[in-house]
């Protein structure tokens, strides 16, 4: 195989590598993104003996606050920032003297762990109020509001849920009594699929402006020194693809690793997640 030949197959490889990510990014940064959801009513599916010990340190919080399982459901956004699809598979929870939902989401692979717990108040004009854990964030306005507080005391999360909602009612609002997945399924889909296009494209954006530009500048000293078209230029493309995707997908197992590590040595009682 001739300079020319080899060139043009590692080229190829490298569009096939890096279109994997760049393509969606692209779709993303241009407002392309998707968002549904869906579940079943089937409580029997949220028995924590069958999810792992992540998923029992919130079931049992969740349980101890007058949480009864509604059903497991799912959330996908397609096209979300360098990645084709992004699904959480969620487990669902309503008390019905609160009239306030809770769900957990487990987070996909690499992470691989259940993690995200949010509160949510659906109210009869089809408004919904979420409380997470994840990061101290104060509440937002309009018909979509989220709020958060960084801890694994799903109690001290709750309460934060149940203030803001009474702040809401003497507003006017009125809670939707309903109570079953449906409403909560119907009222994220609403409003989440503005808020994930709205992340998405921000993050296909930042990932392709940061990204191009590192291939840029990595590329010239190779065109500069043996020619554009030279094999040398797509086989540094193809190396910094690879080292880019790897250090990412690592990034990411470590982050869920250490979750699970700190979710075996939390109580299920009040706790703040270390910094």
């Amino acid at each position: 195989m001739n300079e020319t030949a080899l060139a043009v197959v590692l080229w190829g490889i490298a569009a096939l590598l890096l279109g994997w990510t760049w393509v969606p990014a692209v779709i993303s940064g241009l407002g392309g993104t998707k968002y549904a959801n869906g579940g079943t009513d089937d409580p029997t599916a949220l028995d924590p003996s069958t999810q792992g010990a992540d998923y029992a340190f919130w079931h049992e919080q969740l349980r101890a606050l007058g949480y009864e399982p509604l059903g497991p459901a799912w959330m996908r956004v397609s096209f979300h920032g360098p990645q084709w699809r992004y699904e959480t598979q969620v487990r669902t929870f309503y008390s019905r003297p609160k009239r306030a939902f809770a769900f957990v989401q487990r987070q996909p692979r690499p992470m691989d762990v259940w993690w995200l717990t949010m509160f949510a108040t659906c109210w009869q004009d089809g408004s919904i109020l979420l409380t997470s854990n994840a990061v101290d964030e104060p509440p937002g306005d309009g018909e979509y509001v989220v709020q958060g507080m960084e801890s694994v005391d799903l109690s001290a999360v709750e309460a934060l849920h149940l203030s803001q909602q009474a702040r809401l009612q003497v507003t006017g609002k009125r809670l939707d009594s309903d109570g079953s997945l449906e409403t909560l399924l119907k009222a994220t889909e609403r409003h989440a699929g503005q808020s994930a296009r709205y992340v998405s494209l921000h993050l296909g954006q930042t990932y392709l402006a940061s990204h191009g530009l590192v291939h840029f500048f990595l590329s010239l000293p190779p065109a500069l020194m043996v020619g554009p078209g030279h094999w040398g230029v797509p086989l540094a493309n193809i190396v910094l693809g690879m080292v880019f995707n790897l250090s990412e997908y690592l990034a990411k197992w470590r982050a869920g690793a250490l979750m699970r590590e700190q979710l075996k040595v939390q109580p299920a009682g009040p706790a703040e997640i270390s910094s």
